[in-house]
C-alpha cells in the first residue's frame, strides 16, 4: 500500500473533519513547504498544480519559499489534496489513486480527471464522479 498525500502534506488531517479549522487553516494561509510535499508526492502532476496555483513550474520554488500563501492558493493546495486522498480512499492505493485521475472516464465525458483539476468546478465533478464510484452509482 502507497500512502496518501495527506500523509506527506504536513497538514493536520483534522482540518478535513472541521470545517472551522479548514477555515482557519485556510484564512493563516498554509506553508509553502506543504506545496513542495505535495508535488514531491505527486511528481506527475506537477504541471496542473502550476496551473491551478497560476505559476509556472520553474517559479514553484518560490512557492516552496513562503511561509504563508495567501486565502486561493491555499484553499487551491487544499483541495486538489483532498481530491488526491478521495481518490486514495477509493482504492487505498495512490498508485491506482493517480492511475484514475489520469484515465478518461464517461461520467466526465471521457476526460481525465486532471484536465479538469486546475479549477474549484472542475476539482468538485471530479470529487462527484468519485464519490459515485465509491457508491456505485453509474449513470
Amino acid at each position: 500500500m502507497t500512502n496518501s498525500v495527506l500523509s506527506y502534506s504536513g497538514l493536520d488531517s483534522a482540518i478535513f473533519h472541521d470545517q472551522r479549522l479548514l477555515l482557519r487553516t485556510i484564512n493563516t494561509g498554509i506553508a509553502g513547504a506543504v506545496v513542495e510535499s505535495t508535488v514531491k508526492a505527486l511528481p506527475s502532476e506537477r504541471s496542473f498544480i502550476c496551473r491551478a496555483l497560476g505559476t509556472t513550474s520553474t517559479n514553484l520554488h518560490r512557492i516552496y519559499k513562503r511561509e504563508h500563501l495567501g486565502k486561493q492558493q491555499s484553499e487551491e493546495v487544499i483541495d486538489i489534496i483532498c481530491v488526491y486522498q478521495a481518490a486514495f480512499d477509493l482504492y487505498d492505493d495512490m498508485d491506482l489513486a493517480i492511475e484514475l485521475l489520469n484515465t478518461p472516464l464517461p461520467v466526465l465525458s471521457n476526460q481525465k480527471a486532471v484536465d479538469l483539476m486546475d479549477s474549484f468546478t472542475g476539482r468538485g465533478l471530479v470529487k462527484d464522479a468519485i464519490n459515485k464510484m465509491k457508491w456505485g452509482e453509474f449513470s
